[in-house]
């Protein structure tokens, strides 16, 4: 089997070691050379690709040529962003790297850029008469409080996000309970906030920021990962939350649902989306499986599905060679993940400076 070169973006993150330990065991045996690429140049992704480079972030005017120069010097074959600040710009330059005989692993610019943004992929939903979570867009103080009773707080938690972000920046699930009480009793990291500690900070910036404000979702997580092509549902793994916040899994199960399956085909066929997607859904009171977040990249929870029998980021890599992935994946149902840390260990050349002799 030919062999190929993939690179993969931001291979600084906690998950990269398990997006790139998926490609490398493949169910072809196939040898896959990695080129990975961060924005930072002391990250994991330097230990455990075959090559690194420190590019610029995703935003910088000239990432998309930059990572085209890496892609020629080292062969790559497909590109494989890792978050959406490089999915956007890679996918709006796909023309450019396909020229040069490169594949993005990606869906177009256009499907990105309504998927991403909070509001109006809530839109797309709401239009096709999808599932999606109530939700108001707020500019001002007065806004957010209006919208916060219509959302049934102070009975009620409500939750605050970005319309653009990722990996959980931004999200909050605001509350009224006591400041100190959120201090000493969640852990580091917590999403839970304080909602007039929020309002306030908000108030005292030079201008009130656009947020979006979205129901409380109580029922169970599931996050879906899931392989298409034009709009076609290939390939898709249900997993539910037992531990972890609403943009990371700390334990997992892979567990099938119907509705979980069909909601997900639905988005996916609404969307027209390729390659690897991920949907992180929960479910409303009356059982209703709502998705809140859609994120059409490979995901952090791609090695889980690989471990259930479905490696979707190697059968991404097989479409984008426009190779033939199997008609039928069985998903062993009941597998579960524990995530942990790990370190890698190293030593740096260090010059050390010696003092002069005591008198």
């Amino acid at each position: 089997m030919k062999k190929v070169t993939v690179l993969i973006t931001c291979v600084g993150a906690l998950d990269s070691p398990s997006q790139v330990g998926s490609l490398r065991d493949n169910p072809d045996h196939r040898l896959i050379r990695i080129v990975g690429v961060d924005g930072r140049n002391d990250c994991i992704g330097k230990y455990i690709c075959d090559a690194f480079y420190k590019v610029p972030f995703g935003g910088d005017k000239n990432y998309a040529k930059i990572i085209l120069g890496i892609c020629e010097k080292e062969k790559v074959n497909v590109v494989f962003p890792a978050s959406h600040e490089e999915a956007l710009p890679l996918a709006k330059a796909k023309k450019m790297f396909e020229n040069k005989g490169i594949k993005i692993a990606i869906s177009d610019y256009d499907v990105l850029e309504s998927a991403f943004n909070k509001i109006t992929s809530y839109e797309i939903l709401a239009k096709n008469n999808l599932p999606y979570p109530k939700f108001f867009v707020v500019k001002s103080a007065d806004e957010f409080q209006a919208a916060a009773k219509k959302l049934g707080y102070p009975k009620k938690d409500i939750v605050m996000k970005q319309a653009l972000g990722r990996g959980g920046r931004g999200v909050r699930i605001l509350t009224k309970a006591n400041p100190l009480t959120i201090i000493f009793d969640e852990k580091p990291g917590s999403i839970y906030f304080n909602y007039n500690n929020a309002l306030e900070g908000m108030k005292a910036l030079p201008k009130f920021p656009e947020v979006v404000l979205t129901e409380y979702l109580p029922g169970m997580y599931y996050s879906v990962d899931f392989l298409a092509m034009n709009g076609e549902p290939l390939i898709i793994v249900p997993k539910i939350r037992i531990d972890g916040n609403p943009s990371t899994t700390l334990l997992g199960l892979v567990k099938k649902n119907s509705l979980v399956e069909k909601t997900v085909a639905n988005i996916c066929r609404v969307f027209k989306f390729s390659y690897n997607i991920n949907i992180e859904i929960k479910f409303s009171d009356d059982g209703v499986p709502i998705p809140y977040d859609i994120n059409p990249r490979i995901a952090a929870s791609v090695a889980f599905c690989s471990a259930a029998g479905a490696n979707l980021i190697y059968y991404g890599l097989k479409l984008a060679l426009g190779e033939k992935i199997p008609e039928k994946v069985e998903i062993t149902e009941g597998v579960k993940m524990v995530r942990y840390l790990k370190e890698y260990y190293t030593k740096e050349d260090i010059k050390r400076s010696t003092g002069g002799a005591r008198k």
